[in-house]
């Protein structure tokens, strides 16, 4: 019987995208500072770590320590935010996420070096740490991913059946006992 290229095609798709998420394949987090990586001593920054794909736990580190971290308890965030203040010259160094799904880790985000300069600040926020739930339209962007992947799965499904009824229309037309007018 041979093999049709098109749900060959199909298959190996389908297949790798369940190998790619039964192995708990995670993507490299993004890291961004606001308002920026130079702060005065005694101001506040915030580490805003994402993924695409939701997490479980957000961990921010600093040169291989944990700094903090946020439990997803909606499951449906896809960022975290980590507030950071009044700096001083011990708070400066080099920054990264990492993000636990299930039981994987992902790989780390690129390091963002924190400097603080030693203008003082008069009036610093409340000291102390506090972690920012994400707007419900992150969420939505990650629903959007979702339902992408999940049509281009049904595509190529329907794309596999199509091809093989043509496939076996030819078969028929061109079978010894059919006509070709």
């Amino acid at each position: 019987m041979p093999v049709n290229p098109v749900k060959l095609l199909a298959l190996v798709l389908c297949l790798g995208w369940t190998v790619m998420t039964q192995e708990g394949y995670l993507s490299k987090p993004s890291i961004s500072a606001e308002p920026g990586l130079e702060i005065s001593q005694g101001g506040c920054v915030n580490f805003v770590c994402s993924t695409p794909s939701g997490y479980d736990t957000f961990r921010l580190e600093k040169e291989g320590k944990s700094v903090m971290e946020e439990k997803n308890i909606q499951h449906l965030m896809t960022e975290a935010i980590f507030r950071l203040g009044p700096v001083n010259e011990s708070t400066a160094g080099g920054y990264y996420c990492i993000y636990l799904k299930g039981n994987d880790w992902s790989p780390r985000s690129e390091t963002l070096e924190l400097k603080v300069t030693r203008e003082d600040v008069t009036l610093a926020p409340d000291p102390g740490s506090t972690v920012t739930p994400v707007s419900t339209s992150q969420s939505y962007k990650v629903w959007i991913g979702v339902r992408m992947a999940v049509a281009g799965v049904v595509f190529l499904v329907l794309v596999a059946i199509l091809g093989e009824a043509w496939h076996n229309q030819e078969k028929s037309t061109d079978s010894p006992g059919s006509m070709n007018l």
